[in-house]
């Protein structure tokens, strides 16, 4: 038998053993995967792990409803809420597109320092969280530690309505929230962060630690803050994992995972 003869023997044989597999399998993920939807259907919400177990009671090997888990996500019948944590409701994703001030001025700023880590924002993305309205039309421009006094005097030729890290008194007696204006802020390492129409904005993971840590937004610690936790998990899709590790990196682990703990399983 020459070289090449055996080299196709072999994949023959590699093409049977994987259509012999899948002959078995798919009937399975097809009884499997009305198994998920009527226990998702039961739970509502409900861990892995846990359907791993009952599953296991069916008959299901952990191999078939991890695949299946995965297809029923891609499909959207099911939604990943947290790491391990699935949900058969599904919730809006929460999306902030920049206005074409912001995108402008986002643009300057990233192509003067094109390998930096920035973001940007308005105040008005804080509006679908809130309980009590408090319109912020400030807009949040986050650079470099080493970057922050740079951008800070470079913004201020232009305007004067321009502050460096603002502590809350400043904020509380001398910025009007309602009028423009602009806040410079270091932004932390491993800031979660999503692009929309090209802009790096925050993730509303990032939005709920940043708005209970920062002294600049102290008007809404508190109960505002508690409510708007309550919003975000009511309304929008939360990364739990994300939030948390965020959480860590800003040394707020305990604080975040006691206030999300009423919200989640």
């Amino acid at each position: 038998m020459t070289m090449n003869n055996a080299y196709h023997n072999t994949i023959f044989c590699q093409n049977i053993r994987i259509l012999t597999f899948y002959s078995y399998l798919c009937p399975a993920m097809t009884g499997c995967e009305q198994y998920i939807i009527e226990y998702a259907s039961n739970k509502g919400t409900f861990r892995a792990a846990d359907l791993l177990v009952d599953a296991a009671d069916s008959g299901f090997t952990d191999t078939t409803v991890n695949w299946t888990l995965r297809k029923l996500t891609a499909e959207r019948k099911l939604f990943r809420t947290g790491r391990g944590v699935y949900s058969v409701h599904g919730k809006q994703e929460f999306r902030n597109e920049p206005d074409e001030n912001l995108i402008k001025l986002a643009k300057e700023i990233s192509g003067k320092y094109p390998s930096a880590k920035t973001c940007y924002y308005k105040g008005t993305i804080l509006s679908p969280l809130l309980h009590h309205l408090a319109y912020n039309a400030l807009t949040y421009i986050e650079v470099p530690r080493e970057l922050t006094e740079i951008v800070f005097h470079r913004l201020k030729e232009t305007s004067d309505k321009v502050w460096l890290k603002p502590s809350h008194e400043l904020i509380q007696n001398y910025i009007d929230l309602s009028q423009p204006g602009i806040i410079i802020k270091p932004i932390i390492s491993g800031s979660p962060i999503t692009v929309e129409s090209g802009i790096p904005m925050p993730t509303l993971e990032k939005l709920l630690v940043d708005t209970f840590c920062d002294e600049d937004f102290n008007y809404l610690q508190g109960g505002e803050w508690q409510y708007m936790i309550e919003n975000a998990f009511s309304l929008f899709t939360v990364n739990q994992s994300r939030l948390l590790r965020y959480a860590g990196r800003r040394g707020k682990l305990q604080e975040i995972s006691t206030a999300i703990k009423p919200y989640i399983l």
